[in-house]
């Protein structure tokens, strides 16, 4: 295996992040929108923290108006995500731009352009593509964001499915099913968007296609064929579960174990049941109760229940020398 997998590990440029959705190779290419906010993520836990036992008690469960808006959401949740790196990379939230860390100075702006690309675990993915026919739940989008400021820099598989769960559950496409589609972000909850050129295109978005309900266990997941399996196997997984979240508990059973390789023949490309920690997973949704750990040099790619949620990867992403 490459050293693929990265793309939704949180984090990264394209070096490398951590807490993995799907696959991407080192040299893939982040096209990200510019932009940050500056708001007031305080309160944050310290960063020398025991091993997380479950998510803390964000408050109230119903909120009418929390005041967000779909042209600012994404970076909201970047500036928020930034700050819980910093805190548990460098035991400071909040870093500025230029700040002095361990290694360098931190390049909040880059930061900031990632992760409001992709969000928590790839959850704003589309959003850079079109913000039509998405809404924001104020309810999960308020619960999103402060499920990520009080995040525990080790994380358990509980709460990482918990936070990626609200923040998901954040933004709601509204188009139903057979509608035309750019990416699965704008299709409804138990859809994606299918593609409707199979050989063309690359990941969700950009792509022209129509919103479909998601495959059941032991369907076909393999919805494009573009000869590259790596980047595939990054669309393979919204057919599973919504937008690749996870929802469902199954994943896109790409990978041959026993090979070592992507399966050649696509027929053999089927939804899943995620597996028990201690097996081999191909991301982070495959895993049922825990977080794919790909390990020191990228060659363990295991369910463990617990995880250094940013590892050093993400840390040193945004560092400048």
């Amino acid at each position: 295996m490459k050293n693929l997998r990265l793309f939704f590990f949180v984090s990264s440029t394209a070096v490398g992040l951590a807490g993995a959705l799907v696959a991407c190779s080192s040299d893939d290419v982040i096209v990200s929108p510019d932009g940050g906010t500056d708001s007031d993520a305080g309160g944050q836990p310290d960063a020398t923290q025991p091993v997380d036992g479950g998510a803390a008690d964000t408050g109230p469960d119903v909120i009418t108006d929390a005041g967000l808006k779909v042209e600012t959401y994404a970076d909201q949740v970047a500036d928020t995500i930034c700050n819980a790196l910093t805190r548990c990379c460098f035991g400071n939230s909040n870093v500025p731009e230029g700040g002095v860390v361990d290694g360098g100075t931190f390049d909040r702006g880059e930061c900031l352009r990632v992760y409001a690309t992709l969000g928590f675990e790839s959850s704003n993915l589309g959003l850079a593509t079109t913000q039509q026919n998405v809404q924001v739940n104020q309810a999960k989008g308020a619960e999103c964001i402060a499920k990520i400021n009080s995040l525990m820099c080790e994380l358990s598989g509980t709460s990482l499915r918990e936070i990626r769960s609200a923040c998901f559950s954040a933004l709601e496409g509204q188009l139903q099913n057979g509608a035309p589609c750019r990416t699965s972000l704008e299709c409804a909850s138990g859809l994606f968007c299918l593609p409707s050129d199979g050989d063309g295109g690359v990941g969700d978005g950009g792509i022209v296609g129509a919103c479909a309900p998601l495959r059941k266990a032991g369907e076909n997941c393999s919805i494009q064929d573009t000869g590259d399996p790596e980047a595939d196997s990054v669309g393979a997984e919204i057919a599973c579960s919504w937008r690749g979240g996870g929802d469902t508990n199954l994943r896109c059973a790409s990978y041959d174990i026993v090979s070592g390789a992507y399966k050649t023949d696509r027929l053999e490309w089927t939804c899943e049941p995620a597996v028990a920690n201690g097996a081999f997973c191909n991301t982070t949704v495959s895993c049922a109760d825990g977080i794919c750990d790909p390990g020191e040099v990228f060659d363990k790619y295991t369910c463990e229940p617990v995880l250094t949620y940013f590892n050093k990867f993400s840390c040193e992403a945004h560092i400048e020398p």
